[in-house]
């Protein structure tokens, strides 16, 4: 790892990335408040996205190993970002103009990913078909359910399917929802 200076401080890196906010969650604190109060689970998910691209493209050279993984981890944060603003407004140009600029600069960043087709380095595989089909099913239920929201705990619709749901629970759906797209960008690694 000493001949691989990015790949190496990328790895240590994002140890911190996933031991800080493990400590911080079994301490009782799961928002960051210096990431404007990101969960620390997506923190986490972020570097295990790096760790298994820097680890799984060691052949290639140290800056594409780690810029592959970081177009991964890029493109998996934006997606489920740009796929959440427009589960609020169903069409883009509903969307105010601050909000669609927003929007815009999240799907190009989440479109980075076909940077890891074009180049070979990420394939559809059986487990990522999987992973994609459980994403989906969870978005859809979360959708059904009223699109309820971690902040308030409230429904952003009216649910289509009316059943009572516990602050827990939505932590939970949108936890393993974007644990889902997490599982779906670790599995595109060919």
């Amino acid at each position: 790892m000493i001949q691989r200076p990015l790949s190496l401080l990328t790895l240590v890196l994002t140890g911190f990335m996933i031991t800080v906010p493990l400590y911080q969650r079994f301490s009782g604190i799961v928002y960051i408040e210096q990431l404007n109060w990101v969960d620390g689970t997506t923190i986490i998910m972020v570097g295990i996205i790096l760790i298994r691209g820097v680890l799984h493209w060691q052949s290639d050279t140290d800056l594409q190993a780690v810029s592959i993984a970081l177009i991964a981890a890029l493109s998996f944060l934006f997606t489920f970002e740009a796929l959440y603003k427009l589960s609020f407004y169903t069409f883009p140009w509903r969307m105010a103009g601050a909000e669609l600029r927003e929007f815009v600069i999240q799907v190009g960043i989440a479109l980075t990913v076909l940077v890891g087709f074009a180049f070979g380095r990420f394939s559809i595989s059986r487990p990522s078909k999987v992973f994609i089909g459980i994403f989906i099913i969870s978005w859809i239920i979360w959708l059904l359910v009223g699109f309820p929201q971690l902040e308030s705990g409230e429904n952003f619709y009216a649910a289509i399917i009316n059943i009572p749901i516990t602050q827990n629970m939505i932590y939970f759906l949108n936890r393993a929802t974007k644990g889902a797209l997490c599982l779906v960008y670790i599995s595109l690694y060919k």
